[in-house]
């Protein structure tokens, strides 16, 4: 990883959390919670899938350096098969 992708993803967190945030939908919070605790690689997956969205300039500026990424690492591993048995589903309550 070069600085300047460090400094993107500093930036790009930096940016999501400034400023008023909306109140909390806490049943989509605790079903996202538990999805990244059932896969530990997820925040980064989606890090990158939001900043390859998103239009922030640091994130911009850095565009050249996220494009030299080796695609497998977020996007096509995203629906790869894992070696390791899948992560048990457990039931969403409503």
């Amino acid at each position: 990883m070069t600085r300047e992708q460090h400094l993107a993803i500093l930036a790009f967190i930096d940016s999501a959390t400034a400023g008023a945030q909306p109140p909390i939908d806490v049943e989509a919070d605790a079903i996202i919670r538990a999805l990244f605790k059932r896969n530990p690689d997820l925040a980064y997956r989606m890090t990158m899938l939001a900043m390859s969205l998103s239009p922030a300039p640091a994130v911009q500026a850095a565009e050249p350096e996220l494009k030299d990424l080796p695609r497998k690492s977020w996007l096509s591993g995203l629906f790869e098969r894992r070696d390791s048995p899948p992560a048990r589903r457990e039931p969403v309550l409503s």
